[in-house]
């Protein structure tokens, strides 16, 4: 028979009791219950509260919080220049952009935020301090439907349409923006997640065609990397690099699918409650938020992601 210290090199600890500061993947046998047991790293999303205007191709300051997130712009219809904050429950209405915009790319904290381009062929980026919105740099290149990601003093912006646009990156230094290197598949309606130097994009549309492929930026240039499974656009992107999220969004049919990627490879995580698409998200792969977007008619629905290491008994009968 093969022993688990054959196969892993290492003997199960036998234990009184169950230890306080477990570990994900951690395996033992409490010798006083006499069972074993695993600490497998689990998630769930659960019902946040709604947002107070019903919107869809909105953004969101990416690297902001579960108990400080942010969203701005988008279509109820027309585009929209609210601007929401949300404190853990609840979202409340904030300064207003000074330009109304949809299909925008955001990034940034709550108190520190970057709100830039939109449909069309806009150049204009606003900041957002925390209570009122300023204006920003002008982009090299105007376009809409392009991705964010990084703070709003080392931003980057990449992708979006019309066509000659779809692969151009540009980094923000908080006061002005230059051209970095060129995506290798460009596309509009993508998602980003990441900083400046460790930036990541993923899904979208070539116009033709709805993507699955990844690709990594280094602060230089981007590389393509391992393709995520489902194909899709208009979903939420958030987290870093090493820990990115894609969830929902469309494949010509809305979805719920969740996608980890470890700076590696994507795995499937828990599904959302709600399909939908131009969906804004933020927040990290432990801790993670989306809110608004289009579930067939425009929705205020906020989803709250946690994950946690939990202590399960192993069924060996």
């Amino acid at each position: 028979m093969t022993t688990y210290r054959t196969v892993k090199g290492y003997n199960v600890k036998s234990v009184s009791s169950d230890p306080s500061n477990v570990k994900e993947g951690q395996i033992w046998y409490n010798r006083t219950t006499k069972a074993i047991k695993v600490a497998p790293n689990l998630g769930a999303w659960a019902s946040g509260g709604n947002l107070g205007t019903a919107r869809d191709v909105l953004a969101a300051g990416g690297t902001s919080t579960q108990t400080a997130g942010l969203v701005f712009g988008g279509g109820t219809p027309p585009a929209s220049a609210l601007t929401e904050e949300y404190d853990g429950s609840s979202w409340t209405e904030s300064g207003d952009m000074s330009n109304a915009r949809k299909i925008l790319a955001g990034l940034g904290i709550q108190t520190a935020a970057l709100a830039c381009m939109g449909d069309g062929t806009a150049t204009t980026s606003e900041e957002y301090g925390g209570t009122s919105w300023t204006a920003g740099g002008t982009l090299n290149t105007g376009r809409g439907r392009a991705q964010a990601c990084g703070t709003q003093t080392a931003g980057l912006a990449f992708g979006g349409e019309p066509n000659d646009n779809k692969a151009a990156t540009e980094e923000y230094d908080g006061s002005s923006w230059a051209n970095g290197g060129n995506l290798n598949a460009g596309r509009q309606l993508g998602s980003g997640a990441g900083t400046q130097t460790a930036g990541l994009i993923f899904a979208g549309d070539a116009n033709p065609g709805i993507l699955n492929s990844t690709e990594e930026y280094n602060g230089t240039a981007w590389t393509a990397v391992n393709a995520h499974t489902v194909a899709r656009k208009q979903s939420a992107g958030y987290g870093l690099q090493t820990a990115g999220v894609l969830a929902a969004g469309t494949t010509g049919s809305l979805v719920t699918t969740v996608e980890n990627y470890d700076g590696t490879n994507w795995t499937t995580g828990t599904a959302v409650a709600t399909a939908r698409s131009g969906v804004a998200g933020m927040g990290t792969s432990v801790l993670g938020l989306i809110a608004g977007g289009n579930t067939g008619s425009l929705s205020n629905a906020t989803e709250e992601f946690t994950k946690a290491v939990t202590t399960r008994t192993v069924d060996v009968s």
